[in-house]
């Protein structure tokens, strides 16, 4: 089932926040920048994030086990954001689930509350190079609207990321 993350779910969510990054990255983000996605480390962001009343975090629980998890939030105002859309800033999983639909149940919640919030669509960044994840996006009719952006001073150079958008339709 899917709910909000609780405070006693963040070292999970900090776990499965590196070890998404190390499966899915390894061939595209420098070593040396992995190296420093550990749960230690993921773990403080995670907690001030979860702090942020404008962040909205949230799991899939199987059983009392986390799988996988969201943080929805207001468009972060990089590269002119699309007016009144809302941000699914992440979407990982424990990368031994991948395959089991979980990620597009996170995703449908994920819309589903930011259109629920009154936002008028939803965006997201993904890795230029992260071609698994474009094509799940992609296949959920999110479109990249050619927004592109590099920060490599935390990703490493040339190192891209690119913006996917999508209209909510009005009731």
């Amino acid at each position: 089932m899917i709910r909000p993350a609780r405070v006693r779910d963040l070292p999970r969510i900090a776990e499965i926040h590196a070890q998404a990054w190390h499966s899915a990255y390894a061939d595209i983000i420098p070593h040396n920048v992995l190296a420093q996605i550990t749960p230690q480390a993921r773990l403080p962001v995670w907690q001030s994030w979860f702090a942020e009343a404008s962040f909205t975090v949230a799991v899939y629980d199987e059983d009392g086990e986390v799988l996988g998890f969201t943080l929805i939030c207001p468009a972060r105002d990089v590269a002119s954001p699309p007016p009144g859309y809302g941000e699914l800033s992440h979407l990982y999983l424990d990368p031994q689930i991948i395959g089991r639909g979980i990620g597009n149940r996170l995703f449908e919640a994920a819309a589903s509350q930011l259109q629920a919030e009154g936002y008028a669509g939803m965006l997201l960044w993904t890795l230029e190079k992260n071609t698994r994840a474009r094509k799940f996006y992609e296949a959920r009719n999110m479109a990249h609207d050619g927004a592109r952006q590099d920060e490599p001073d935390w990703l490493g150079p040339d190192i891209y990321e690119v913006r996917y958008v999508m209209q909510f339709s009005r009731p």
